[in-house]
């Protein structure tokens, strides 16, 4: 049986759980580096089989995929890597040009939930650009604009939702091909429970994973302990609500057709 592939991504905000899964070691997998849009791109053709991907993704087709459970990548309150730059007040983007990323389709998504259903506003969208009003970056590069500080306002999104809410945002799934999981339950079983302890271990050890961390060179030990204090590795019923809030918004906005089921792969039953 060949190996699962299993996507990699490279932003800060995963590599606590990445270098986890090196200290503890993972045979039997092949490791698919992408940023999330491209990692959702393979999930859909099949050449990826299981990866931290895009909610997005899943809620647009969950017919095609299943998610782990316990598992996710979120936050609760600010996120400092999903931000929206911009030259105004949010209040008055109607009408103006707002940028989009085109590295992930869950960001996108919050943005036209803000914008549109939250405070009614009709923006045009285009992609980034210097004509742009305002400009939605993820990951690491929205990082290093927010470091730049050249933009007058910052939004950091996954705040924005928290007050709208009160519920966490959850950026992106451990999404899994339901054929995978259908060819070899136990490899899936056992890259979840190696994710689960990774997440453990990433918890409890911040500091030293810290020092080994490539973005320390750019962001400093300190700043960056800060930022994965931000995330949450975890997918309780608190989270799942928010992203049922979630689908409900983007369903109302003709994103998807309705809100799917949000019960994760029976993993522990293989």
């Amino acid at each position: 049986m060949r190996p699962l592939r299993v996507g990699r991504i490279g932003f800060a905000n995963c590599t606590p759980l990445y270098l986890a899964l090196e200290e503890a070691g993972l045979p039997g997998v092949e490791y698919v580096e992408g940023v999330p849009a491209e990692l959702n791109r393979m999930l859909r053709e099949g050449r990826v089989d299981l990866a931290p991907s895009s909610s997005a993704e899943y809620l647009a087709r969950p017919g095609l995929y299943g998610f782990l459970p316990d598992l996710s990548i979120s936050s609760i309150g600010p996120v400092a890597s999903v931000l929206l730059f911009s030259r105004h007040a949010l209040e008055d983007l109607d009408g103006r040009t707002v940028g989009l990323t085109p590295a992930s389709a869950t960001s996108v998504w919050l943005v036209r939930v803000l914008l549109e259903r939250r405070l009614g506003l009709t923006p045009r969208y285009a992609g980034p650009g210097d004509g742009c009003d305002a400009v939605l970056w993820i990951g690491d590069r929205a990082l290093r604009e927010a470091r730049a500080g050249a933009w007058p306002r910052v939004y950091d999104l996954g705040a924005l939702w928290h007050e709208a809410t009160g519920t966490p945002f959850v950026f992106a799934l451990w999404i899994c091909r339901r054929e995978a999981f259908e060819a070899d339950p136990q490899g899936v079983r056992r890259v979840y429970r190696a994710l689960v302890e990774a997440r453990q271990r990433a918890y409890r050890t911040y500091p030293q994973l810290a020092r080994r961390a490539p973005e320390a060179a750019w962001m400093g030990e300190p700043e960056l302990l800060a930022y994965w204090q931000t995330i949450s590795y975890d997918l309780t019923a608190w989270h799942r609500e928010g992203l049922r809030r979630f689908a409900a918004e983007a369903a109302a906005l003709g994103l998807i057709d309705a809100v799917p089921p949000l019960a994760p792969l029976p993993v522990e039953e293989v």
